[in-house]
C-alpha cells in the first residue's frame, strides 16, 4: 500500500516537474495579446500623483509589441507622468501629431530627451502660424512652439490622406468636411489681426484595429466629429467603432449637434462600445453620452488612465 502510494507521488511530482518549465517558457516568451492606451496627459487626472495641463498625449502599446505616442501636450508633463507610470518613452516606433497646436504639439520641445530619434507623422500644415483671437482677451501664438519647431524638424515625416503607420494602426487627415456639419475651428487665425481664418486642415485621427472593433484616437477632432467617422466607416466599411478615445472639442456644441453625434454613433458603434472622452471634449458633452450609453461605457479620460482592448 505505501509503495503505491510512493510511486503515485513520485508520478504526479514528476509530471508537475515536466510541466513547470511549460508554463514559465510560455509566459517568458509570451507576445502582448491586445492594444493597451495609457493617458501621459490630459486636463484632468485620476489621482494627485499625475500632472495636468491643457492638452493631450497618450501612448500607445500595438499587439505586435510597438509602441507609438499620439501628441506631447504643451509641456514636459507627458514624460513626467510616464516616469511615474512606469513607461519609456525611449524608442518608440513614432509619434503621430494630430494637428499643429501648442497643446498637442509643446511636449516635442523635450524630444531630446527621448532615445532613439522616433520618427516624427504628421499634415503638413501643423507647422503653420496660428493665433488664437477672443473677444476681451490677448492673442494667444497657438502654433507649435519654436523649440519643439527645431528639433522635430529632422524627423519629421509628412502624411496626407490615410496611411497605414503600423500593424493594424492607420493615420486619417485630408478629411472630408460635410457643408453644414459641425467643425469646431472658430477663433484662430493665419494672421494676428484676426485675418485669414484657419480651417485647421491638418487635424488628424488614428485609428487602431482589433478583433472586436476599431478604437478611434481623437487630439481634437476640429474635423467634425461626424465627418471623421463617415471617412474612417468608408475605409473599414465591414467594422464597426468599438471605442471612442481623446479630446472631441464638443464642449461648445449644441444641443442638436450633440444629438446627430449620438445618432451617427448609434449607426457604427459595436456592442461592447465605450467613451473616454477628455481635453476639450467638455463635461456637458460626456454627461449627454452617458445618458444615453450610460456610466460604464463612457467615463472622462484623465492623465494616468490605462485601457485594455
Amino acid at each position: 500500500m505505501r509503495d503505491s502510494i510512493q510511486k503515485k507521488a513520485r508520478f504526479i511530482l514528476t509530471a508537475a516537474l515536466l510541466f513547470i518549465p511549460i508554463l514559465v517558457s510560455g509566459a517568458m516568451g509570451a507576445t502582448p495579446s491586445g492594444l493597451t492606451l495609457s493617458i501621459l496627459c490630459d486636463d484632468t487626472a485620476t489621482s494627485t500623483a499625475f500632472s495636468t495641463e491643457h492638452g493631450v498625449s497618450i501612448f500607445l502599446e500595438l499587439p505586435n509589441g510597438h509602441q507609438w505616442l499620439m501628441d506631447t501636450g504643451t509641456t514636459d508633463i507627458y514624460q513626467k507622468n510616464a516616469e511615474t507610470m512606469g513607461i519609456s518613452l525611449d524608442h518608440l516606433s513614432g509619434i503621430a501629431i494630430s494637428h499643429g497646436h501648442d497643446d498637442h504639439t509643446g511636449g516635442l520641445s523635450f524630444y531630446p530627451r527621448m532615445a532613439g530619434a522616433p520618427p516624427v507623422y504628421g499634415h503638413p500644415y501643423i507647422w503653420h502660424k496660428q493665433f488664437g483671437i477672443k473677444k476681451n482677451a490677448p492673442v494667444r501664438i497657438c502654433g507649435m512652439p519654436y523649440l519643439a519647431r527645431k528639433y522635430a524638424q529632422a524627423a519629421f515625416k509628412p502624411v496626407n490622406g490615410i496611411t497605414q503607420l503600423d500593424e493594424g494602426l492607420y493615420f486619417f487627415t485630408d478629411i472630408p468636411r460635410e457643408t453644414g456639419s459641425y467643425q469646431p475651428i472658430q477663433g484662430k487665425f493665419f494672421n494676428e489681426d484676426g485675418t485669414g481664418p484657419c480651417p485647421m486642415i491638418d487635424d488628424a485621427t488614428l485609428v487602431a484595429q482589433t478583433p472586436q472593433g476599431l478604437v478611434v484616437i481623437f487630439g481634437c477632432a476640429h474635423a467634425g466629429y461626424i465627418n471623421i467617422l463617415k471617412t474612417i466607416m468608408k475605409k473599414f466599411p465591414s467594422e464597426k467603432i468599438l471605442s471612442v478615445v481623446g479630446g472631441l472639442h464638443l464642449k461648445s456644441a449644441s444641443p442638436e449637434v450633440l444629438e446627430r453625434a449620438i445618432a451617427y454613433t448609434n449607426r457604427v458603434k459595436a456592442d461592447d462600445f465605450t467613451f473616454y472622452g477628455g481635453h476639450c471634449t467638455g463635461t456637458t458633452a460626456i454627461s449627454y453620452f452617458q445618458k444615453i450609453y450610460g456610466p460604464q461605457a463612457v467615463n472622462p479620460l484623465g492623465a494616468g488612465t490605462v485601457i485594455h482592448y
